[in-house]
């Protein structure tokens, strides 16, 4: 029996052969618990005005690097048994298996948000056929225009559902490239997904119709994927390169002091303007990249079971269980938050920054865990019995 945490940031139990030991599998939830809570500040501070006025505007506007946790995670998790496979010579993992198990992952949770903000964000019953159609086909990262209100954050699902249709495919073309069982030659292979990234990043900016939203489609955010794809490629080789990943877990703290730094010049202008202002393409090559490398440098630590200053933290049995319950609270932190501000008469841009972030988190996780003990873990249950 083995453990390996799913894409949305889930514990499962799989019966197949044992992979090699992944430490600290909660660690990873919490750091999806942590992303998504600063998904919610940043857009707590856009709606309150905060990001404008605030002391710290560049803190608030760029904790949208929680997308880019989530993503790398996605890579990680998902293709590590793809990784596993090619390094042991075995046959890929199944893909009814992996189908239905995404199915049951995302989609019940994703149908009640639907539904609940109807009832709690009023404009979407107004919504266009077009944002509705786009939404419920996942494609709505395509066109800002085809976002619902009150469900904005959810282009990035539909990217993530992108990456799930994709990755079997890109899955078979790397093990049709490293037949001989090569990390090195798999490691070439998933940094191409790098490459072809950052060229489609240019061309959408450069001569791609701008009638489309490029830049949060799966091609633009496929090398936030391919970099938990390369941890999973380390991993299955452990036993090859096991000193190289003994050095590394003893450089658990250097990395996040290294991300925070990091992180810190991205606050500033240097990674573009702290509103919706469209960004040069320096400024957005150096937001997307030091958000890919700041993602990498936290979540490295916990995957290689490094123990760091936050292993206290990330350890926490609390913070654990908002890891399980973190995909519904993605999902529901939008529509609340629209629900608190109108129910408090908060108008746009006016401030109660505080008030917003704190009546939305306890509501929203509520939520969350409602949705987690009725209508997620029941589901989940069902899809891996019979899978």
């Amino acid at each position: 029996m083995t453990q390996s945490v799913e894409a949305s940031g889930r514990l499962s139990t799989e019966d197949e052969k044992p992979h090699p030991v992944l430490p600290h599998l909660q660690e990873l939830e919490v750091w999806r618990a942590l992303a998504a809570f600063a998904v919610l500040l940043t857009h707590a501070g856009f709606m309150s005005g905060a990001i404008g006025r605030h002391v710290l505007p560049g803190f608030l506007a760029r904790m949208d690097i929680g997308v880019a946790v989530f993503f790398v995670l996605s890579g990680f998790l998902l293709y590590r048994p793809h990784a596993i496979a090619v390094a042991r010579g075995e046959s890929p993992p199944r893909l009814r298996r992996y189908a239905i198990r995404r199915v049951a992952r995302i989609g019940p949770a994703w149908a009640a948000v639907l539904v609940g903000v109807l009832f709690l964000v009023p404009e979407t019953r107004s919504a266009s056929r077009a944002q509705w159609l786009a939404n419920l086909v996942h494609v709505q990262a395509l066109r800002v225009e085809w976002d619902l209100p009150g469900l904005a954050q959810l282009w990035s699902l539909s990217t993530e559902v992108a990456f799930y249709i994709a990755l079997p495919i890109i899955a078979y073309v790397i093990r049709r490239l490293t037949l001989n069982r090569s990390a090195i030659t798999q490691l070439s292979a998933v940094a191409g997904l790098v490459v072809v990234a950052w060229l489609f990043r240019w061309a959408a900016h450069s001569w791609l119709p701008e009638t489309f939203a490029w830049h949060r489609t799966l091609p633009a955010m496929l090398d936030w994927f391919a970099v938990g794809m390369v941890l999973a490629v380390i991993m299955s080789f452990h036993e090859r390169w096991a000193l190289a990943i003994h050095v590394l877990r003893r450089s658990g703290n250097a990395f996040l002091l290294s991300a925070a730094s990091i992180f810190w010049v991205l606050t500033t202008s240097l990674a573009g303007p702290y509103d919706l202002s469209a960004p040069s393409l320096w400024q957005a090559s150096v937001k997307h990249g030091g958000y890919a490398v700041v993602a990498l440098l936290l979540i490295y630590p916990s995957a290689l079971g490094a123990h760091t200053v936050l292993t206290g933290l990330l350890t926490s049995r609390p913070l654990a269980y908002l890891g399980k319950i973190s995909y519904a609270f993605f999902l529901w932190h939008m529509p609340v938050m629209f629900w608190v501000r109108a129910t408090l008469g908060h108008e746009l841009f006016t401030g109660h920054f505080w008030s917003t972030v704190i009546i939305t988190t306890g509501v929203t996780l509520a939520l969350s865990a409602l949705s987690w003990h009725l209508l997620e873990r029941p589901v989940l249950g069902v899809a891996r019995r019979r899978s």
